[in-house]
């Protein structure tokens, strides 16, 4: 069975399979062996992950982890491609994800060029990229490519925005987790944000609890420890006080 093809709780299925993954992961040489479960299970070619500003690294010290080749690293490092990549301009400056389809290399030979090169040196034809914005400060990038035709990559797409945008989230925090990085403020657990979020989106008790795949009762029961960790009354006020410190990621 296709990706594109997969039924709704089987589309969950996988979602929850990558977070347990990114879940487990306790030391950074884990890294490379994570990237793989999650390209295997969304058909993926390569992942890549770039944070800034992140509190106690030097500034100039970005933290990079990729499962490109270490000849299209070396390419692009020698090429200084990172002052004309679009995906990290764009990526920093925006909030919301975009595919690499819809930006306007045609206008620039040099940026045609470079997405040339990146396909023959393996990247993948179709990407995607996720902006992250942290509540210390930092901002990261979270890119997926794929090899799929066009089409079938749309579909993909369609069908696990959701997943690429959390898992985005999910990524960033672990990877604050494993350099010992800590919030000053209340932390939410998974399901509590995943409540929030869906609350945030409009949808009641029963709809999160359909879509998370647990019971309505367990969501009003996470949705009630999100408003005592955020020392609120309503559920109205948790979520907007979590959009304000950043706990939800405004950009799911």
């Amino acid at each position: 069975m296709t990706l594109d093809k997969l039924d709704q709780p089987n589309a969950y299925l996988i979602y929850e399979t990558a977070v347990g993954h990114v879940e487990k992961v306790r030391a950074e040489d884990e890294i490379a062996e994570l990237f793989s479960k999650i390209s295997i299970l969304y058909d993926l070619k390569n992942i890549a992950y770039l944070a800034v500003n992140i509190p106690g690294m030097p500034i100039n010290d970005p933290y990079l982890a990729v499962t490109y080749s270490s000849e299209w690293v070396k390419h692009y490092r020698k090429n200084r491609y990172v002052e004309i990549d679009p995906t990290i301009r764009k990526g920093f400056s925006e909030m919301l994800p975009f595919d690499w389809h819809h930006l306007p290399t045609s206008q620039s030979p040099r940026l045609e060029h470079f997405f040339g090169e990146a396909s023959d040196f393996g990247v993948g034809r179709q990407g995607l990229t996720v902006p992250v914005r942290g509540q210390l400060g930092e901002r990261a990038i979270f890119s997926i490519a794929s090899d799929l035709p066009l089409r079938a990559w749309e579909n993909v797409r369609g069908l696990y925005m959701r997943d690429f945008q959390v898992l985005a989230t999910h990524f960033h925090q672990m990877m604050l987790r494993l350099q010992g990085i800590e919030r000053d403020e209340a932390m939410l657990a998974r399901r509590e944000i995943e409540c929030l979020f869906w609350t945030s989106e409009g949808k009641s008790a029963e709809e999160c609890a359909m879509i998370l795949g647990l019971s309505a009762r367990t969501v009003r029961a996470y949705l009630e420890n999100a408003r005592r960790k955020l020392d609120v009354v309503t559920t109205t006020q948790a979520v907007a006080k979590a959009l304000k410190l950043d706990l939800l990621s405004p950009q799911l």
